[in-house]
């Protein structure tokens, strides 16, 4: 796989899960700005996507 599809590939992926975040969100009832993500279980902010999977993995498993 080229470079440029791995990029496109990662930004797509990247927009999937900040959209679903946003959505999950509002349907919960939370307001989350841009940049910050919250746990559904435990209300912990986070302000890196990859940050927020490491505390699912690690303190929700």
């Amino acid at each position: 796989m080229s470079s440029a599809v791995r990029r496109t590939w990662r930004r797509l992926v990247q927009t999937y899960h900040l959209l679903c975040a946003r959505d999950d969100a509002a349907a919960h009832g939370y307001t989350v700005p841009s940049g910050v993500w919250a746990c559904v279980r435990c209300h912990q902010p986070h302000l890196e996507l990859s940050a927020l999977h490491r505390h699912l993995r690690t303190d929700h498993p």
